[in-house]
């Protein structure tokens, strides 16, 4: 009975051994360079500032959840569809019926959270009721601070100020100044 299971098993071993081999590898095969600025963390080229533990609205949470819920009415579709066509007369009828039920809970559900206002982007009530050209809206808003502004001016040397490096390939062609 337990020799169903020795596929499953050998499996997960060869799994195992791929990953370590993978990870075992590239620390030793790897190249060991570090430095502060490899250590610090790399945020799409700007300085990082703040905390990663961002507070998100409930709104994205709850969109999912209703996606996952629609998502899975479609899913139970599907068979019903493929066992739909191998029925005699009478539970085709039946069967029918029955998607026609399901699908329209689901309809009811859907109208439900339109209703309840679940799929409205706007932060609250209070953000419906502001008019367009109110104070809020037409005052001046503060500069976007991106985190870096304090950092001073860029220096970017030139090809006469950056050693020579031997490098091979398309690197090699990169690397060499032009010369007229």
């Amino acid at each position: 009975m337990l020799s169903g299971y020795i596929p499953i098993l050998v499996m997960l071993i060869v799994s195992a051994v791929i990953a370590c081999v993978m990870v075992v590898g590239s620390a030793v095969l790897g190249p060991k360079k570090p430095s502060p600025y490899k250590a610090t963390s790399y945020e799409c080229g700007m300085t990082p500032v703040g905390t990663a533990r961002e507070r998100f609205p409930i709104k994205f949470y709850l969109i999912a959840m209703l996606f996952i819920v629609f998502d899975i009415e479609t899913i139970f579709l599907y068979p019903w569809a493929v066992t739909y066509s191998g029925l005699p007369h009478a539970l085709k009828v039946f069967e029918l019926i029955e998607m026609a039920v399901f699908v329209a809970i689901l309809f009811v559900g859907y109208f439900y959270i339109l209703g309840k206002g679940a799929l409205d982007w706007d932060e609250s009530e209070q953000a419906r009721a502001v008019d367009v050209l109110s104070p809020q809206v037409l005052a001046p808003r503060p500069a976007i601070r991106f985190g870096n502004e304090d950092s001073g001016p860029v220096r970017i040397p030139s090809t006469a100020d950056r050693p020579a490096i031997a490098a091979f390939g398309a690197n090699a062609e990169e690397s060499q100044p032009v010369r007229r």
